[in-house]
């Protein structure tokens, strides 16, 4: 089975059929730091753009909302948690009155678990269906009955990965060509080497009192234990004669109570002089050119990782968990290593090899790796192409009437 590519729509246009751009409803399960709620502001910002209207509903709000403001999308608390049919069903309800009173045309699902609920509105309402599959391939065979259900029934569905794609076409083979391949998209102009100043990364330096001559390596994650902080700290103990600085940064979701753990665990370590355990920090572009290596130890698979497409975008190195998806990611590097997940020693050996890149090479490198990201990581390619995605279910619907 063939699963098609957003390449192959036509060009973006809001004048077919004589209709506005659409008005589309996303629903997130909570408004945080993660991918779905990133991808959310960012097609928000596209159908604003494009001249639309952008909502973006959430059971709690666990990031500042300004961005959303920021883009002309309105943020909508909902009650979007559902264990049960007939909590769901009056979630459903719910979400179903917000879409006829808003005139939204299209509900955008951003997770499996509100592919249900989403379903539930949509026919209520009337409204198209998008959801998106964000988790690995491997949970593609964990989703539920009802969710296999929302997806199969859903008018398109997107992943981030072809890996990912694969196993839903073949979970779900009557989707046919309603699965869709929308890579993803970051920044490329906020995340450009020639863009990011100097005093920015000595700022970042200067806080977190980063030696001169000291190589920096990085772990920019949600703090986790999925994310493999742990791992990174055996690895480290395990290769004590590295000279190096390593970098632990990202946000808490649980109020900081892993990063105490992982405090605890580099002491007993005796990693504490190499280590330094961060608060989460908004410039990331400066926090990652202040690495020389990027490391994405994860324990457990996904279907995408924002962080190694950023680290690419601005030419850094990566030593990264050996998924399928992280494989996809990298593709076409040629400063990328991967070990095997949970290989504490391969993962040493990885960093090891890594650093020992003498740095005319890195330096000649550097172009490669930036070129072979742009072509494959541009967040108005993204953005351009959801917005062609939903056009077309417009389209269809019209031409239905």
């Amino acid at each position: 089975m063939s699963i098609d590519t957003v390449s192959a729509l036509p060009t973006y246009t809001t004048t077919a059929f004589d209709r506005k751009a659409p008005s589309v409803l996303q629903l997130v399960p909570n408004f945080d730091a993660g991918g779905a709620s990133r991808l959310a502001l960012e097609y928000a910002g596209a159908v604003q753009t494009a001249g639309g209207h952008a909502y973006i509903g959430f059971e709690q709000a666990l990031a500042s909302t300004h961005e959303m403001s920021r883009v002309g999308a309105r943020a909508v608390e909902m009650k979007l948690a559902s264990r049960n049919p007939v909590t769901t069903f009056n979630v459903g309800r719910r979400v179903a009155r917000f879409a006829i009173e808003n005139k939204i045309d299209i509900i955008h699902a951003q997770s499996a678990s509100l592919a249900v609920i989403g379903r539930a509105a949509a026919k209520k309402a009337g409204c198209r269906l998008v959801t998106t599959f964000h988790d690995g391939p491997a949970s593609v065979g964990q989703l539920t009955k009802r969710a296999h259900q929302a997806f199969a029934e859903s008018d398109l569905v997107i992943t981030l990965s072809h890996v990912t794609a694969d196993e839903i076409a073949r979970a779900i083979p009557a989707l046919g060509p309603r699965l869709n391949v929308v890579p993803y998209g970051i920044d490329l102009s906020r995340f450009d080497p020639t863009q990011v100043t100097a005093p920015r990364v000595v700022q970042l330096a200067n806080q977190w009192r980063v030696p001169d001559d000291q190589p920096v390596i990085m772990l920019p994650a949600t703090f986790m234990r999925a994310k493999g902080h742990s791992l990174l700290l055996e690895a480290l103990a395990l290769n004590r004669d590295l000279d190096l600085r390593c970098i632990l940064v990202g946000p808490d979701p649980d109020g900081g109570f892993y990063r105490k753990q992982l405090e605890r665990e580099a002491a007993q370590h005796q990693l504490q002089d190499r280590v330094l355990i961060a608060e989460d920090i908004r410039d990331m572009p400066a926090a990652l050119m202040l690495a020389d290596l990027i490391v994405a130890p994860y324990l457990e698979p996904a279907t995408y990782n924002r962080i190694l497409i950023e680290a690419q975008a601005l030419g850094r190195p990566v030593v990264a968990a050996d998924f399928p998806a992280a494989r996809e990611m990298l593709d076409g590097s040629s400063m990328a290593w991967v070990t095997p997940p949970g290989d504490a020693m391969a993962l040493g050996w990885a960093i090891r090899d890594a650093l020992s890149l003498p740095l005319d090479e890195r330096e000649a490198r550097t172009p490669q790796v930036i070129d072979n990201l742009r072509v494959r990581a541009d967040r108005d390619a993204m953005t351009h192409q959801m917005l062609a995605l939903y056009d077309s279910l417009l389209m269809d619907a019209h031409q239905a009437a």
